[in-house]
């Protein structure tokens, strides 16, 4: 029997790869996990580089027979609207919500991960050590940057994600686990910026798709290779 198609996922601990691996479970597919360690500065190993020019992860490497070249897929969006194109059988794709989902594949890393990105820096600047009394003026500053523009956009998007939840009965899209959910996983599991009890809807549904098998078996996978989800 052929060992074609091939999927490999270059798949780096700790990183926005692990709902890769959950997607691919979702569907069904058979692939293979080429795993990455980060650095002593949690940044991706140059290794990665080998593989495409930016050295991030996730990126999906698909090779259809023996005989074509291999396509390289990176950028989450890009890497979930193209698989779920290809493979998904209308369990987590249906054409009914395809432009809802679409638009949540792209909200996910465009508009909601960017002043989360921003918080989890913040985050890591007010650990930094400083001698008193720069601590204080290093922290004023922090604070002062994160309240004019990351926080407040982080308020915004989850008072929208809260009603959206709302709306589609527990889910980002008709009332059931899609694509869209997978992916927005990823940023709304890093409270950097706000309290899950703030918003009860997320945390519900957090607490739902993570009872899903292809989460659980992601989450075992990712251990496998020495993550500690």
């Amino acid at each position: 029997m052929s060992a074609f198609p091939k999927i490999k996922l270059h798949w780096l601990e700790k990183s926005r790869a692990l709902r890769v691996i959950w997607l691919l479970e979702e569907l069904g597919v058979k692939y293979e996990v080429i795993p990455y360690k980060r650095n002593e500065n949690f940044r991706a190993p140059e290794s990665l580089k080998k593989i495409h020019p930016l050295g991030k992860s996730p990126i999906v490497e698909f090779q259809q027979d023996e005989n074509a070249k291999p396509i390289m897929l990176a950028e989450s969006g890009h890497i979930f609207q193209w698989l779920l194109n290809k493979f998904d059988d209308g369990k987590l794709y249906d054409v009914k919500n395809r432009e809802q989902i679409d638009y949540y594949l792209h909200y996910a890393e465009g508009t909601l991960q960017p002043p989360l990105l921003f918080e989890f820096i913040f985050h890591k600047a007010r650990e930094a050590y400083a001698p008193w009394p720069i601590s204080s003026l290093k922290n004023m500053i922090i604070n002062k940057m994160s309240s004019g523009y990351s926080a407040g956009e982080v308020k915004t998007n989850l008072e929208f994600l809260e009603e959206e939840l709302k709306k589609n009965n527990g889910y980002f899209v008709d009332g059931k686990l899609t694509g869209a959910d997978i992916i927005l996983s990823f940023p709304l599991t890093n409270e950097f910026g706000f309290e899950m009890k703030d918003y009860p809807n997320v945390s519900e549904w957090l607490s739902n798709i993570q009872k899903s098998k292809g989460y659980e078996a992601a989450k075992e996978i990712a251990k496998s290779y020495g993550s500690d989800y």
